[in-house]
């Protein structure tokens, strides 16, 4: 059970921090896409933009399901694996969800 804890802690803190560098890696995009600027300034901004942690990246985050913390068989809508998708449409918690039974 820690273990499951753990692994959505993490998640969390990816995403918090994702969020909180996101403005500042797009100001430092637009820096160095703007011509007008010394290259030195620009130079600096690239620098920084490259050795920033990795942690903010959008590509380190995974899909992973709020419940279990399965990472295979994410539904983006719910943020819940296939597996709870189905029981809680069983027992009609998610609106619009029918589940077929066989």
């Amino acid at each position: 059970m820690t273990k499951i804890l753990l692994k959505n802690k993490k998640e969390i803190i990816k995403r918090k921090w994702f969020i909180k560098n996101e403005i500042k890696k797009k100001i430092l995009k637009s820096i160095i896409q703007n011509t007008s600027l010394t290259p030195i300034n620009r130079l600096y901004a690239s620098w920084t933009l490259i050795h920033k942690h990795r942690k903010g990246y959008i590509s380190k985050q995974n899909k992973i399901c709020l419940v279990s913390s399965k990472y295979r068989g994410i539904q983006t809508k719910f943020f819940l694996s296939r597996h709870f998708i189905k029981k809680l449409g069983n027992w009609n918690e998610l609106q619009n969800i029918k589940v077929k039974s066989w």
